[in-house]
C-alpha cells in the first residue's frame, strides 16, 4: 500500500462494534467511513458492560443486573461493486456474563447465573449508495468527501453459549438482523485533513427471530427495536481525534407464549471517544458511555470499550 496513506482515514474505516449496540454509543464513531478498495482491516477489542442489558440488543429488563466482559476479533474486507465502495465483515465475540434476575414480589424465585464461551457471531456488509465512490489509494488521499449515504445489513447467528435451564446466557438462541442507513457529512479538504470534523447519523432497526427454547416458557418473540445513533468527531492534528457520541433506542415489545409483555423499551445515552493513531497502519481508540434516561424497561448502565485496529 502507498506509504503516503494517512492512518486516521485508513484504519477508522469499517470498524464495527460488538454484536450489541453498546449502551450509549452503538457501533461507534467513524465506523462507516469506507476504506480504499482492496484493503483489509483486523480489529481486536474489549467490551465491558455493567447494567441491565445483555449482548443481544433486545435483552434488557428492570429485573436484570448484569456484567458482560467480552473480547472481539473482527476481519473486514473493502472492495468495489459497480464503482461503489463497499465492504464485508465477520465478528466473533468470546467472553463471559454473570448476574442476577430478580422477582421483587417473590424474592425466593430470584436467579443468579453465569455463562462463558463463544458469543453470537455476526456477518455483515455495508454498501456506499452516494458519496462513496470506490477509489484507489492515490485518488483516495485527495478525495473531498462531503456528504455520504450507505446501506448496512448485519446478521447475527445463534452460535453463542446457551442453556435453556439457566436465566443468564451469553448467547441469545435466536437469529437477528440489523438494517440501517449510515450517513455522514465531512467538513475538511479530505479525509486526511488534520482539522477534519464529521457529523454522523445511523438510523437502524433490529429484527429478531423467535427463541423456541427460552427459560421456563414455550417460546418468545420480539417486535423490532429501533435505534438512532449519532456522533460528532474532530481531528486534533494527524495523531489524535475525539468524538461526542449519542444513542437513542425505542420499541422491542416482547411476547411470551403468545402473550404481549407490555414492555416497550426506551433509552438515551451519551458517550465520548478518544482515538490515537500509533502509525500509518495501527491505531487505538477508547470509548466510555452511560445511559442518562430510560423508561422502566429500557437499557441502563455504563460501558467501556477499547479497540485496536491494523490495516494491510
Amino acid at each position: 500500500m502507498n506509504s503516503r496513506v494517512s492512518f486516521p482515514l485508513a484504519v477508522s474505516a469499517l470498524l464495527l462494534a460488538s454484536q450489541a449496540p453498546a449502551l450509549a454509543i452503538g457501533d461507534g464513531p467513524r465506523t462507516y467511513i469506507l476504506a480504499p478498495a482492496n484493503s483489509n482491516i483486523v480489529t481486536a477489542y474489549g467490551l465491558f458492560l455493567d447494567g441491565n442489558q445483555a449482548l443481544d440488543p433486545g435483552v434488557s429488563s428492570r429485573n436484570l443486573d448484569l456484567q458482560v466482559d467480552v473480547g472481539v476479533l473482527q476481519y473486514t474486507r473493502a472492495f468495489s461493486i459497480c464503482d461503489h465502495a463497499c465492504g464485508v465483515f465477520l465478528i466473533a465475540p468470546y467472553g463471559s456474563t454473570e448476574g442476577t434476575f430478580t422477582f421483587p414480589r417473590f424474592p425466593r424465585l430470584n436467579r443468579s447465573g453465569e455463562s462463558s464461551g463463544l458469543a453470537d457471531i455476526q456477518l455483515g456488509a455495508v454498501f456506499g449508495l452516494y458519496g462513496s465512490p470506490s477509489l484507489e489509494v492515490a485518488d483516495y488521499i485527495t478525495y473531498d468527501p462531503g456528504f455520504s449515504l450507505g446501506l448496512l445489513a448485519k446478521v447475527t447467528a445463534p452460535t453463542g453459549e446457551y442453556d435453556e435451564t439457566q436465566v443468564i446466557n451469553l448467547g441469545a438462541n435466536r437469529w437477528g438482523l440489523q438494517v440501517g442507513v449510515p450517513m455522514g457529512y465531512y467538513l475538511g479538504d479530505s479525509f486526511l485533513d488534520p482539522n477534519l470534523t464529521t457529523f454522523e447519523l445511523l438510523p437502524s432497526a433490529f429484527l429478531f427471530g423467535d427463541n423456541d427454547d427460552p427459560f421456563r416458557a414455550g417460546g418468545t418473540g420480539q417486535d423490532p427495536l429501533y435505534q438512532i445513533e449519532a456522533h460528532i468527531t474532530r481531528n486534533l492534528g494527524r495523531m489524535f481525534w475525539v468524538s461526542l457520541d449519542a444513542n437513542y433506542q425505542f420499541g422491542g415489545e416482547t411476547t411470551t407464549d403468545g402473550v404481549p409483555g407490555d414492555d416497550d423499551r426506551e433509552s438515551f445515552g451519551l458517550g465520548a471517544t478518544i482515538g490515537v493513531n500509533l502509525s500509518k497502519q495501527l491505531s487505538i481508540n477508547a470509548t466510555y458511555g452511560e445511559v442518562i434516561s430510560h423508561n422502566d424497561n429500557g437499557a441502563d448502565g455504563h460501558m467501556f470499550r477499547v479497540k485496536l485496529a491494523y490495516l494491510f
